[in-house]
């Protein structure tokens, strides 16, 4: 039997700059998300007006937690992009694809 996977997504927008100073900061932002509970992993993308974070646990309570632990990190280490709400979503992974990429013997 497989286990269900949750993901929480936050949405960031107009706050073209974000993406970069996370990504300066990424040593710290996995500091505080691996301890989450159930943790699977951590995404950050950079879209053109802000950036979207997502984080994949393998609990629904893992995935809440990673939206509440990035908030109050982002208040507290970079208030100034924590003056508009991200759009946050929570929900369950239905299915994954996951590509191995190809050995090459030369």
């Amino acid at each position: 039997m497989t286990s269900n996977m949750f993901a929480g997504i936050r949405k960031y927008n107009g706050q073209p700059l974000l993406a970069e100073e996370l990504f300066k900061r990424q040593n710290e932002i996995k500091s505080v998300l691996e301890p989450i509970s159930g943790f699977h992993a951590y995404y950050l993308i950079k879209t053109g007006d802000g950036a979207i974070s997502m984080m994949v646990c393998d609990n629904r309570a893992g995935a809440e937690e990673s939206n509440r632990v990035e908030s109050t990190w982002l208040k507290d280490k970079l208030p100034t992009f924590a003056t508009r709400a991200p759009e946050i979503t929570t929900g369950e992974v239905r299915f994954h694809l996951n590509l191995q990429p190809a050995l090459v013997s030369v």
